[in-house]
């Protein structure tokens, strides 16, 4: 009979699983170098797994990021995952509670997906939601094609060319909480291209990274823009940036179903409007205090794992 033991903060190995796992379970994608990152850019981080005892076989995970601000901390939870051969067999919801023992009376966010929502919500108190869900919209490379001609009112630059001052405090239009320090370190991961778009007058109207990530897929993550022309103009810019980038798979957009212009700017890069795919993917949900976000600004929110917008 196998038996299992919990490890926090396990070595890379068994993060790199996880990985692999909801990549290729969940469709989930991300970086091996996540887990570095969440550690080192966060006030506080735990990994909390179970493995078969005395190996570092995978069998299931949850992960706490903790978030410290002048309104208080706040907590985030992401990566809950239990390997499909162990599921039904209540070994997941030891290690849930486990980190919402650490939250306390704290307030505490994640996105869940759409099967698990109602369950963080009850069992959990992740009631605090807003009326929408977010969507996934994705393309594959294959079917995409970039615009010739875009607005000649907006242009790009690379985040490291503009004033970086001016690039955080439009940062705080979108995200209320001051993360200068995360997102700094977002831009700097590897592989991993960051453009700005600016308007005739200079003004900061938009900003959007595309990552590298798991099963070969490009992840716009964040994506953020005041209208559809300066997205469009970004977008082309930032897949110029990528050497070959029509041999990725695919690339996509999670968005607040409020805001349908992500769908219409994919629908705009699409080779035919009915290539691009469409699901309800995850509601962002908080136990305290729902966090309102500037939706129609969002055409991809940022770090599924640990971030709500």
């Amino acid at each position: 009979m196998t038996e299992f033991e919990t490890l926090v903060n396990p070595p890379q190995e068994v993060f790199e699983q996880i990985v692999d796992l909801t990549s290729a379970t969940e469709d989930w994608a991300f970086q091996l170098n996540d887990y570095n990152f969440w550690k080192t850019n966060f006030d506080q981080f735990w990994l909390v797994t179970v493995v078969e005892k005395g190996t570092l076989n995978l069998v299931a995970s949850v992960s706490l990021a903790r978030w410290d601000a002048p309104d208080g901390p706040l907590f985030s939870i992401g990566m809950f995952y239990c390997v499909q051969k162990y599921r039904g067999q209540g070994l997941g919801k030891p290690i849930f509670k486990q980190v919402m023992d650490i939250v306390g009376d704290n307030n505490a966010t994640l996105t869940g997906v759409v099967k698990m929502s109602a369950k963080y919500a009850s069992d959990f108190g992740f009631d605090k939601v807003p009326e929408h869900w977010h969507l996934f919209s994705a393309l594959k490379c294959a079917d995409a094609v970039v615009p010739d001609k875009v607005s000649d009112k907006y242009t790009t630059k690379v985040w490291s060319d503009v004033d970086y001052e001016a690039l955080t405090a439009y940062d705080r239009t979108i995200c209320t909480r001051d993360r200068k320090k995360i997102m700094t370190a977002w831009f700097n991961l590897k592989d991993t291209f960051t453009r700005v778009v600016l308007d005739t007058s200079g003004n900061i109207v938009g900003y959007a990274t595309i990552r590298l990530v798991s099963k070969n897929k490009l992840s716009p993550a964040p994506f953020y823009a005041d209208n559809l022309e300066a997205a469009e103009v970004l977008l082309k810019d930032l897949l110029n940036m990528i050497s070959n980038w029509q041999s990725y798979a695919s690339f996509g957009f999670l968005y607040p179903e409020c805001n349908q212009d992500p769908l219409r700017l994919l629908e705009k890069f699409a080779k035919s409007k009915e290539l691009v795919s469409t699901v309800t993917f995850i509601r962002s949900q908080f136990t305290k205090k729902l966090i309102a976000t500037p939706d129609q600004k969002v055409y991809s929110m940022a770090d599924c794992a640990h971030q709500f917008v």
